[in-house]
């Protein structure tokens, strides 16, 4: 017997002695043959291995049952939950995945989506995106849907659609929970290169400082200056490049763009001798798995990520159903661990 994917329905159409046209009306399940022909067709395709041509299949039905997922970088394990949670939901509907890194690179990222587009995939899903304005032409070329995971991406175009956490709300809970505990003087630790969701977060920060009638010091907010396409902002170097700066100042707590960034504040703190958390009180953001291995292990805000990852593909789904989608917002929550307590001392 020839093996599976070398059976055509031409070989079928031989075994069970009918024509080619019967054949592929029977595997599509076609009235115009009987039930019975049909039962016994599948059957031998069955028995031959036969495996049905999705080339064939996607041009029949004009959609290939793939779709492209973005991210910015494998290193990052803030993707890891993303592309568990959209293949979770593709793989219950049959649909395959395909996966790439765009580095951070806005105008790599565009042309993966362009490439998606000209092979055919039936949608995209962009992790971390820094789609703007300028982009909106190009995406309505590949006449495909896009669900943008995050709040970088800006623009009304009707094939773009998003989901993200918000990102103003997290840092608020995070600053008002350092001055719940007594802190006065805290520093905000971002990331240059990602301007939407570093903007909301320094923006909570700063009102939150403000409701609660703290001046901020400039010298308390500190950001990765290098905003070059391809510089990845969540890395630990640049946690340790932010901390050498901020343990120059009187901060007693600083919250932090995001979890890898903390742990590189960690790292800086156990080589000059800054003990944590009675030193220094540091809050991270996205609840990484790194969260919990570093020691003491990290207060930080929660992103649900295998959530939104299982709901940006559920979003494209619908696109390509037809149903009405709309952008989701959803709220994060602080994770309380052994990196925060009271201040040492009064400020």
């Amino acid at each position: 017997m020839a093996i599976s994917y070398r059976v055509s329905i031409k070989d079928i159409a031989r075994a069970a002695g009918v024509s080619y046209s019967t054949v592929s009306r029977a595997l599509n399940d076609s009235p115009l043959i009987s039930q019975l022909v049909r039962d016994n067709i599948r059957q031998i395709a069955k028995s031959m291995g036969y495996t049905p041509n999705a080339l064939a299949q996607s041009l029949h039905s004009h959609q290939t049952n793939s779709v492209g997922l973005v991210i910015t970088t494998i290193a990052d394990p803030f993707f890891a939950d993303i592309v568990l949670g959209v293949e979770y939901v593709a793989r219950n509907a049959g649909i395959s995945v395909f996966l790439s890194s765009s580095n951070n690179d806005p105008e790599e990222e565009i042309q993966i989506i362009e490439t998606f587009g000209r092979r055919r995939v039936d949608g995209v899903i962009v992790a971390s995106s820094r789609i703007g304005p300028g982009y909106a032409e190009r995406l309505g070329q590949i006449r495909i849907p896009v669900i943008v995971v995050n709040t970088e991406a800006q623009g009304d175009q009707n094939n773009l659609f998003s989901v993200s956490v918000n990102d103003y709300l997290g840092a608020c809970q995070a600053v008002q929970y350092l001055i719940g505990l007594g802190h006065r003087k805290i520093g905000y630790l971002g990331a240059n290169n990602r301007p939407g969701s570093n903007g909301l977060r320094l923006n909570g920060y700063q009102a939150t400082m403000k409701k609660n009638g703290i001046l901020v010091n400039p010298e308390w907010i500190c950001l990765n200056m290098d905003e070059s396409p391809g510089a990845l902002s969540l890395d630990i170097a640049i946690g340790k490049e932010l901390a050498s700066q901020i343990l120059k100042t009187d901060v007693t707590a600083v919250f932090c763009y995001c979890d890898t960034i903390a742990a590189g504040v960690v790292a800086e703190c156990r080589n000059t001798g800054i003990s944590i958390p009675d030193d220094l009180s540091i809050v991270g953001f996205d609840d990484n798995t790194i969260s919990e291995i570093i020691q003491p292990p990290l207060t930080t805000v929660h992103q649900p990520k295998q959530e939104i990852g299982e709901m940006a593909m559920q979003m494209l789904m619908d696109c390509l159903s037809g149903r009405v989608v709309e952008d989701r917002l959803l709220d994060p929550y602080l994770v309380i661990r052994g990196s925060t307590t009271t201040p040492n001392h009064n400020d």
